[in-house]
């Protein structure tokens, strides 16, 4: 058995000649070409996707080996799986040859055996190169290029890998940072398997809201007090988050998808700046997250346009010309965001550096930091009452708001709560939402006033006749949502912040 510790990239088939040059300035001790064809297989259930096991046979010029990778752990980009390797006799797997320890109990192997079918291929040629750095540290790089196929689909594959032969864990971030300066280039979080699993049907990648979750170790929740802890698990899946719709965006160009990347960065960064005054040596620029959410700041208009569109589709057809609306509203979003900008945003050097950075910190931890014995309760209730007093002080305690004061609370209300996101497994569920949903609701609320706010300015350059009509109309909509606010507003108000029980 053996635990691969590698980083994976996505690129662009040019990369390949830039990726030779960068390496011929490390000491080569092998480099080779290979042809390499991949069968996965599971059984008729998805019994191995179920364990958290990948099954695989792998055959090239006179090699033939069965392979089982186990659950493992991806932080941040970087993938740890214990990996088992044995010869190949056959073209199916023999489960039976593999230890019996890796295999949950109950297993019954011999029906494994039997109801085994193969799922997908992967056909590619791998080109190694196996280096040593100026330290000794010694790492593979391998660059993949071909094809994955099931049945009558099929998709590219073109990936670098880097996988530690030796040394530490900072040489393998070393030279993934060279890389990412090569362009064309993104850190990549879903496996071949998994690609493949998703090319046969038996996987589809879901757009889903950003949720934290208590950390967990060997299925229990890990009770910690440790605000490195804390801060690391916070990041953690913020950055699985943010990777996971990145693809989503890439394949389907969908806006939720990669609102859910603005709301994940957004997170990252306020998880940062509310850590700052005491991770003070922390090794990433939040300056470098600062400028990423500058240019996702269009991503928020245009996802505002993408639920006027989405979610008003009944009342827009009660609109005089909604037709033509809807196409102004089209080409609004167009005017807001240029989707190619994105997918080369996502492809520069600038962007991949800043993951593989947020993804060494994580990989790394905070080993130069001394804060196994902070209580982040203290800390995290002082955070979340500024925050609240900030909020209170911007009108929000006032007898009534207009729409005007809605719109400019939006911004500091997003950050109390994102503040309290960052903390919100520290504190008892139950008395954390009661106090949490009625403002999440108002926020909720506060979009939908400035979506409408959006089919207001566009009605106003209708002809005036329509302009009268359609105002009327969001103009009575606005008024019965004001008044909701407002009512979930001073009811909320009378609650006691969770963080100030006890």
């Amino acid at each position: 058995m053996s635990t691969e510790v590698e980083i994976k990239f996505v690129v662009k088939p040019e990369v390949k000649s830039q990726l030779a040059t960068l390496l011929a300035d490390y000491v080569i001790i092998e480099q080779a070409v290979k042809p390499l064809s991949n069968t996965y297989f599971d059984t008729t259930t998805s019994q191995f996707r179920q364990f958290d096991f990948g099954l695989r046979t792998r055959k090239s010029l006179n090699f033939a080996e069965q392979t089982i990778k186990t659950a493992g752990i991806v932080r941040g980009g970087l993938h740890q799986r214990p990996e088992y390797n044995l010869p190949l006799p056959g073209d199916v797997p023999t489960l039976a040859d593999f230890p019996a320890e890796i295999w949950p109990n109950g297993t019954n192997i011999a029906q494994l055996q039997a109801d085994l079918v193969d799922l997908f291929t992967t056909d590619f040629e791998r080109t190694m190169w196996h280096i040593k750095l100026a330290n000794d540290a010694e790492i593979e790089v391998v660059f993949d290029q071909g094809m994955a196929r099931s049945g009558e689909q099929s998709y590219p594959i073109c990936e670098i890998e880097l996988e530690l032969v030796c040394g530490d864990i900072s040489d393998l971030f070393t030279l993934a940072q060279q890389i990412t300066q090569l362009g064309n280039v993104r850190l990549g979080n879903v496996s071949k398997a998994k690609r493949g699993y998703q090319l046969a049907g038996l996987y589809t990648p879901k757009i889903k809201p950003l949720t934290l979750k208590v950390p967990t170790v060997a299925g229990q929740e890990l009770k910690t007090e440790r605000l490195t802890d804390i801060f690391l698990a916070t990041l953690t899946q913020s950055y699985a988050h943010w990777q996971h719709h990145e693809q989503q965006y890439l394949e389907t160009q969908d806006i939720s998808a990669l609102a859910e990347v603005d709301a994940a960065v957004a997170l990252i960064l306020q998880t940062m700046q509310s850590y700052a005054p005491i991770l003070p040596d922390i090794d990433l620029s939040k300056a470098e997250l600062v400028w990423l959410q500058q240019q996702l700041s269009a991503v928020s208009c245009a996802a505002q346009l993408h639920e006027v569109m989405l979610k008003n589709g009944q009342f827009m057809r009660k609109l005089p010309e909604y037709k033509r609306i809807g196409k102004e509203l089209e080409a609004l979003q167009t005017r807001y965001i240029d989707f190619s900008d994105i997918e080369t945003l996502f492809n520069s050097p600038r962007y991949a550096s800043i993951m593989l950075s947020v993804s060494q910190l994580l990989s790394q931890g905070l080993t130069s930091v001394k804060l196994d014995t902070a209580n982040v309760i203290p800390f995290a209730n002082t955070l979340l009452q500024k925050s609240w007093q900030s909020v209170l002080d911007s009108l929000l305690s006032a007898p009534e708001l207009t729409l005007a004061d809605y719109l400019g609370l939006q911004a500091k209300l997003k950050q109390n709560l994102l503040i309290g996101h960052c903390f919100s497994h520290h504190y008892r569920a139950e008395r954390r939402d009661k106090f949490r949903l009625p403002w999440q609701d108002i926020l909720q609320g506060i979009d939908d006033l400035a979506i409408l706010q959006v089919l207001m300015d566009v009605a106003q350059q209708q002809p005036p006749a329509i302009t009268v009509q359609i105002e009327k109309l969001i103009t009575r909509k606005q008024r019965a949502l004001l008044d909701a606010l407002e009512q979930t507003r001073l009811q909320a108000l009378t609650m006691r912040p969770y963080w100030l029980e006890d």
